[in-house]
C-alpha cells in the first residue's frame, strides 16, 4: 500500500498543506488564509478540520498516512511539543500543540520551527539536496534560520537553536523586536528594508512616490520595485542590507563550516541588488579555508519549502519511532 505524509506550513497570513510521498513528490497541495482576528484555539481547530477534510478526500485508505508535520513560526520546545512563543499567533504561547493535534487526529505529529522546516525542505528536495552540513536563512518580515549538522537539524537543548536573525551585528544598532539591539533582523529583513526606506524618504522623493504618498504603504516590495526602475536610493538600501547580511554569513561560515548556505524568503527576490555586497563582505571578512568550501545559493523550492520540510520532519519521526 502506497504511503503518504502531510506537510503543513502555518504562516502569518496563510496555511499551506500538501500530501507528499516519502521520496518528496508533492501529489496534492492546498492553502487557505488565516483570520488574524481569531484566537489561537479557533485557528488550530480550523487547521484540524482542514486536515481531516484533506485526508478524507485525497486518501483512499486513512492507513496510507504515516505522519503529519507542522511548521510554525516561533520558539518550540521540541521535547514537550509546546509552542513557547509565536510571533504570528500571540495567544498560542505555552500551548501544547502536539498533544492537542494528536488527540484530535490519530497520527504521529512532528512540530518544527518554520525556518527549520524551510531548511529541511531545501535539504530534502531543493538547493541543498545531498548536503550533510548546511545552513538555511529566510529573509521575510524577520530573519529566520536553521542549521543542519551531520545530516540532522540542530535543535539545541530545548529545540530553540538557529535564531539566526538575532545574532548581534552591531551592539549599538537599532532596537530589535526581541528587545536587543543591532540584530541581523534589523538590517536584513523586510522590516529592515522598510525602516531604511523611511529614513531615506526625506531625501529621495522617488521612494515616497512609490508609496502612493502614504508612508504607511511603504514596504520592502516598493523598495524592490524602485530598485528595478533604477532608483539610486533603493539600490543603496539593498547594498547596505547586503553588507550586514554578509556579516551574518561570515559568522555562520566560521561557526558551522557548511557546504552550503541557502537563502530564501520573500526578500530574496531582490537577490541581484543585495547579493553582490553580501558576497563581497564574505570574501573580505571570512577565513580562507571555510570560505573556499562554502557555496551560498538561492533557495529552489519556493513556497513549497516549508511544507516539504514539515513533511520531512514527520518522516524522520516515523523512522525514529520504529
Amino acid at each position: 500500500m502506497e504511503q503518504f505524509l502531510i506537510g503543513v506550513d502555518m504562516g502569518g497570513t496563510n496555511v499551506r498543506m500538501g500530501i507528499i510521498t516519502p521520496d518528496g513528490n508533492v501529489v496534492r497541495k492546498d492553502h487557505y488564509p488565516i483570520d488574524a482576528s481569531k484566537r489561537a484555539l479557533e485557528l488550530i481547530e480550523t487547521l484540524i478540520l482542514k486536515l481531516k477534510d484533506l485526508i478524507q478526500k485525497e486518501l483512499k485508505d486513512p492507513k496510507q498516512l504515516i505522519g503529519i508535520g507542522v511548521g510554525i513560526a516561533g520558539l518550540i520546545n521540541m521535547k514537550k511539543g509546546i509552542i513557547s512563543e509565536s510571533p504570528n499567533i500571540r495567544d498560542l504561547k505555552d500551548f501544547r500543540l502536539r498533544d492537542f493535534l494528536e488527540k484530535e487526529i490519530p497520527y504521529p505529529i512532528a512540530l518544527e520551527n518554520d525556518a527549520n522546516a524551510f531548511t529541511l525542505g531545501e535539504g530534502w528536495m531543493g538547493a541543498a539536496k545531498g548536503c550533510k552540513h548546511y545552513c538555511g536563512i529566510t529573509l521575510g518580515t524577520g530573519v529566520g534560520g536553521g542549521m543542519v549538522v551531520e545530516g540532522r537539524i540542530l535543535h539545541g537543548t530545548e529545540g530553540m537553536a538557529g535564531e539566526v536573525g538575532h545574532m548581534v551585528i552591531d551592539p549599538e544598532g537599532p532596537l530589535c523586536s526581541c528587545g536587543g539591539r543591532g540584530c541581523l533582523e534589523v538590517y536584513a529583513s523586510g522590516t529592515a528594508v522598510r525602516r531604511m526606506a523611511l529614513e531615506a524618504v526625506a531625501k529621495e522623493n522617488g521612494l515616497f512616490k512609490l508609496s502612493q504618498g502614504d508612508l504607511k504603504n511603504l514596504n520592502s516590495e516598493n523598495v524592490f520595485e524602485a530598485a528595478k526602475s533604477g532608483e539610486i536610493a533603493a539600490k543603496k538600501i539593498f547594498h547596505e542590507m547586503g553588507v550586514y547580511l554578509g556579516l551574518g554569513l561570515v559568522n555562520l561560515i566560521h561557526l558551522f563550516n557548511p557546504e552550503k548556505i541557502v537563502i530564501g524568503g520573500k526578500v530574496s527576490e531582490a537577490w541581484e541588488y543585495f547579493f553582490p555586497s553580501a558576497i563581497r563582505t564574505v570574501q573580505e571578512r571570512s577565513m580562507k579555508g571555510p570560505r573556499e568550501t562554502v557555496e551560498i545559493v538561492k533557495a529552489r523550492c519556493g513556497d513549497d519549502a516549508g511544507m516539504l520540510g514539515a513533511a520531512y520532519s514527520a518522516l524522520i519521526r516515523t523512522r525514529l519511532d520504529r
